[in-house]
């Protein structure tokens, strides 16, 4: 099954100052790549995090220190925070 992934707009801030931050170090492009390959896995397989706390899931990048923090809900793939590693979700 290919779920739906929706971003909400907390998410998407965190990712233009992410992608900001990437750009002054010639960055961006790999980080872009990154964040696509984990929704791209997301997309097929969200079930294969566990839950950390209030029903939020975690996957982590690969090559850069950011986690993407989602919730499974009626068949979608809701992305509320995508944070650095060392950042709180509040």
């Amino acid at each position: 099954m290919i779920y739906q992934i929706k971003i909400e707009k907390e998410a998407e801030k965190d990712i233009i100052i992410a992608k900001c931050y990437y750009k002054s170090s010639n960055q961006e492009k790999k980080f872009d790549k990154d964040f696509l390959e984990q929704i791209n896995y997301l997309k097929t397989n969200p079930f294969l995090f566990q839950v950390y706390y209030r029903n939020i899931r975690v996957v982590h990048f690969t090559h850069f220190l950011y986690s993407i923090h989602f919730i499974i809900k009626e068949g979608d793939v809701l992305v509320i925070r995508v944070l650095h590693q060392n950042q709180m979700y509040n």
